[in-house]
């Protein structure tokens, strides 16, 4: 099987053509799935539509402590409930198949690893400005939540710093909001094509997979090629929140978790015993080792390589198993990652 390459190298481009390419040319032989199986209602319901739900409830959660006497214990838990709501969704983003607006949500919610402006140095600035927090915050970037992280968290927590999270916040809430409806939208046409929704499903795990073991991990504690040996937290996805980054690698993979355990079937898993093609022992057996070696450490471990080295290598696993046994099963046709080497 011929398998396009997809590269992440370009996110904006990368993010089209990811969506464009599944909804074309990724798509299983009718027979690979059982045309309307009732675990993609399921899939659709319990898991895509429930998380951009929750995430969108999260963020509105945060909005009211966003104010000058809020303590930053409350600050701190509602600001990881939402990185770890936005993780859920990010571990299984779809909805760009399916809406072409959709496939800018996430570039405009999360400037991780995209964007070469210096969003902390322009943030200082609006900070300091007396221009309306409006104003000031005139970018989309500066209304993302990697700009909320820095807001909240990169100094003392003042009056200025509380109206310039508000309106950040009033636009993260908002397009988690229009991701909860999109979903909501979109259920019959991820239902009446059952091959293209599980190549969607599927590449989105790999990509999530790869950006996870890459980016959130081997970028922070310097296992791959551009770090190698150095230890940079400001690499993580909330810099100025590594409990956050740290709690959103968790709710991916919990993610990952609820789409494929046994346990938590109906889901992927359902389909591919049902598909009667093998594969999914090898994937599940390989993200059970990545959660238990999450579950093993902790964020104080975040910052140590030598730690770190157990989740990076059982994701490398659960991607290999995702291309070398999964997706062969389900006759998905997996996207590769060009920055991988795979």
């Amino acid at each position: 099987m011929t398998r396009p390459r997809i590269s992440v190298l370009a996110p904006a481009f990368t993010l089209a053509l990811f969506f464009a390419a599944l909804g074309l040319a990724l798509r299983a032989p009718a027979e690979a799935t059982p045309e309307g199986h009732p675990a993609l209602a399921a899939i659709y319901d319990d898991i895509l539509t429930k998380d951009a739900h929750n995430a969108a409830q999260s963020c509105h959660a945060l909005e009211p402590l966003l104010t000058p006497d809020s303590t930053p214990e409350a600050r701190t838990q509602a600001f990881i409930a939402l990185a770890q709501g936005w993780g859920r969704v990010q571990a299984a983003y779809i909805l760009g198949g399916y809406d072409m607006d959709a496939m800018d949500y996430p570039l405009l919610i999360d400037m991780f690893h995209h964007g070469k402006e210096d969003l902390p140095a322009s943030l200082a600035r609006a900070i300091t400005s007396d221009s309306a927090p409006k104003t000031a915050l005139f970018k989309n970037s500066y209304r993302s939540i990697t700009a909320l992280d820095d807001l909240m968290f990169s100094g003392p927590w003042t009056p200025r710093r509380a109206a310039l999270s508000q309106v950040a916040a009033e636009t993260v809430c908002a397009r988690l909001d229009a991701i909860h409806q999109g979903y909501t939208a979109h259920r019959a046409d991820f239902l009446a094509d059952p091959d293209t929704a599980l190549a969607l499903l599927i590449n989105a795990q790999i990509h999530n997979i790869y950006k996870t073991r890459e980016w959130r991990i081997a970028e922070v504690v310097g296992l791959n090629k551009k770090t190698l040996g150095r230890v940079l937290p400001e690499n993580a996805q909330y810099p100025n929140n590594l409990a956050a980054s740290w709690a959103a690698i968790g709710a991916m993979l919990d993610t990952h978790a609820a789409l494929l355990d046994a346990d938590k079937q109906p889901n992927i898993a359902t389909i591919a015993a049902d598909a009667g093609n093998g594969g999914l022992e090898e994937v599940q057996t390989a993200l059970t080792a990545a959660k238990s070696a999450y579950d093993g450490a902790s964020v104080a471990d975040y910052a140590d390589t030598a730690k770190m080295i157990p989740l990076f290598a059982a994701l490398q696993k659960v991607q290999k198993a995702f291309y070398d046994h999964l997706a062969l099963s389900l006759g998905v046709a997996a996207g590769l990652v060009d920055a991988d080497g795979d």
